[in-house]
């Protein structure tokens, strides 16, 4: 394996995440989570350009690694790292608390996949890959304001 697929396998497997042998999206998603804490203290302009690096990663690993072995493979996770990046990017978890609950919420919605999740996962690749990862983001983030709401 030549350095350039290296590295996107690298992205893409959530550094290795991904291979762990039980529940790799959760391990993987820890990783997103991880990301987005470490971006949670900057200005929005930095987290959204931190979020447009990592989509852009994310498309470009996957080309380089096309064709996928699966539609979307259980070691791929960058998905759930571009989802957790966006949600850091719209709601800064700066506290521990909000950390873990945001993981969970993410984690019950991307396992749940409601609509329009499944149908979204339709979509060419690699938009059908994060499509659905990016709902469970957008319903995390539902969440996360009407609980700051109430």
């Amino acid at each position: 394996m030549n350095l350039v697929r290296k590295v996107a396998y690298c992205w893409a497997s959530g550094f290795w995440t991904g291979h762990l042998p039980v529940a790799p999206a959760t391990w993987g998603s820890i990783i997103g989570l991880g990301l987005g804490g470490l971006l949670s203290g900057y200005s929005f302009s930095v987290r959204l350009v931190g979020f447009l690096l990592a989509l852009g990663l994310s498309v470009w690993a996957t080309r380089v690694l096309s064709p996928l072995p699966t539609e979307d493979p259980p070691w791929f996770v960058a998905d759930e790292n571009l989802a957790l990046l966006a949600l850091a990017c719209a709601y800064p978890y700066p506290t521990l608390s909000e950390a873990l609950g945001i993981f969970v919420a993410f984690r019950f919605w991307d396992v749940v996949k409601l609509w329009p999740a499944e149908a979204l996962e339709r979509l060419p690749p690699p938009w059908g890959i994060f499509a659905d990862d990016l709902v469970a983001a957008a319903y995390t983030l539902l969440c996360a304001t009407l609980l700051q709401l109430g």
